[in-house]
């Protein structure tokens, strides 16, 4: 009988192991790791992080503390699920998260294997091969799979980052392998996730991935405890794939085929900006272009963006206002290239302009169109000036261009924490410990570290 999607995932995650991975893979884990907690931390004071924390202690008082995990950011003892799901709201506060496919996988994946790896004592080296599990799934799923259903309106970081994230679990929770089966299968039922608060500017976005999070761990646990899942959860004919994505559960083969063998989390990719990850090439484009050229706002008539048709569809993307979230703002392209035109700069602080004049003004004079000739990731920008100069910018690349090695992301979370005010003592010890995180004998370390900030 042919074998599953769940029977060849599950059989993946739980072979896998750090001697079966290039070196790069486990460098690449270490980056994400760096990313993810050096992006959270910077986090530390916004709403979103404040709400999710605060949320998961008023429920989980009184947990005895060889049953707990920790809080980062506030030292607080929770349950697995509540840390799993308060610190990856965290990991997300700034929009600046890792990005793999359509996926913010490290907002989902490393809150949750902390949380675990914390309470169960495991080593750096078993948390570094539950990570990668966690990427190499996600990557597959989203590389297969998202094409169909973000049109359709579900979120990628949230439905496929429960896979991720019962990889990761099943890791450390230490599942048989007919364990980790059954935590895919319980994790295709549990997965949820849409992107109409981005078109409306709300912030449900911000706590999807916790939910993903700590959902992928239940999948695990239950899947521990002799939950038996469906063996066609994911490729049925009512499964995952026809309910997410409305094709054929023929898609799952590609889900699987190159598991072990096209590491995916080599793909993912870092923001130097905390927008949209959709809007990082538009930005860098537009920068480029102001500073090569001086160029003063008030003096453009007209500018025109081309980008791919995904991209421009994407929910919140083409979107002009009334601003009043900066959830609406980063996802906004207009608004993104209005804020580099004018303050010749792009921060989080920038985006929060909600009544600039000046930005909202540009806005007026931005027209973006969808072309099926640009490739995703990149744009072109042509600006024509009142004098009648026309100025003009390809950025014609792939994803692998925000593809940073460990010191290019060292050097960019040094730039964002050093701006959030979180103490770069801190900050290198992190990066200390994660750079030798493969012969660390328990996490407990680093939790210290993050228990405090900034």
């Amino acid at each position: 009988m042919k074998t599953t999607v769940n029977e060849r995932l599950g059989k993946f995650v739980h072979g896998l192991s750090l001697r079966k991975m290039p070196p790069e893979v486990i460098e690449k884990a270490k980056t994400c790791m760096i990313n993810g907690i050096g992006i959270g931390i910077s986090c530390h004071s916004m709403e979103f992080a404040k709400i999710a924390r605060e949320a998961i202690k008023a429920e989980e008082k009184g947990i005895p503390p060889k049953k707990s995990a920790t809080i980062f950011c506030d030292g607080a003892k929770v349950s697995v699920m509540g840390a799993a799901l308060a610190n990856a709201a965290l990991f997300h506060g700034r929009g600046q998260e890792d990005t793999l496919g359509s996926s913010h996988t490290g907002t989902v994946i490393t809150p949750a294997a902390l949380a675990i790896a914390e309470r169960e004592g495991r080593t750096g080296k078993e948390v570094l091969e539950a990570l990668v599990a966690g990427y190499e799934v996600v990557g597959a799923f989203d590389r297969e799979l998202s094409g169909y259903t973000t049109p359709r309106g579900f979120r990628a970081s949230p439905i496929f980052g429960i896979f991720g994230s019962a990889a990761a679990a099943s890791k450390l929770f230490k599942l048989t392998e007919a364990q980790t089966i059954n935590a895919m299968g319980f994790a295709a039922a549990f997965a949820s996730g849409t992107l109409e608060c981005f078109a409306a500017g709300t912030m449900e976005w911000r706590f999807e991935v916790g939910v993903a999070s700590r959902e992928g761990i239940m999948a695990a646990l239950i899947a521990k405890n002799g939950g038996k899942a469906a063996p066609t959860a994911i490729e049925g004919k009512t499964g995952y794939i026809n309910a997410f994505a409305n094709v054929s559960g023929e898609k799952g083969e590609g889900i699987v085929v190159s598991l072990g063998k096209k590491w995916e989390i080599m793909n993912a990719g870092f923001k130097p900006y905390a927008v949209c990850a959709f809007n990082q090439t538009p930005v860098s484009a537009m920068l480029d272009l102001v500073m090569s050229h001086n160029i003063d706002n008030s003096q453009v008539e007209r500018i025109r963006i081309r980008v791919n048709p995904y991209e421009y569809n994407y929910a919140g993307m083409n979107y002009r206002g009334p601003f009043s979230t900066v959830g609406a703002t980063l996802m906004s392209t207009p608004y993104c290239l209005a804020v580099a035109m004018v303050d010749k700069k792009v921060t989080l602080k920038g985006i929060s302009q909600f009544k600039n004049e000046k930005i909202l003004g540009l806005i007026d004079r931005i027209e973006h169109i969808p072309d099926e000739m640009i490739p995703r990731w990149s744009c072109i920008i042509d600006v024509e000036m009142k004098t009648g100069e026309q100025l003009k910018k390809e950025m014609i690349i792939s994803a692998d261009y925000y593809n940073f090695n460990m010191q290019q992301d060292i050097e960019l979370i040094k730039r964002v924490t050093s701006e959030t005010k979180v103490n770069q003592k801190k900050v290198d010890k992190i990066v200390e410990i994660i750079q030798g995180f493969e012969k660390a004998k328990t996490v407990q370390p680093l939790i210290d570290v993050l228990a405090k900030c900034p």
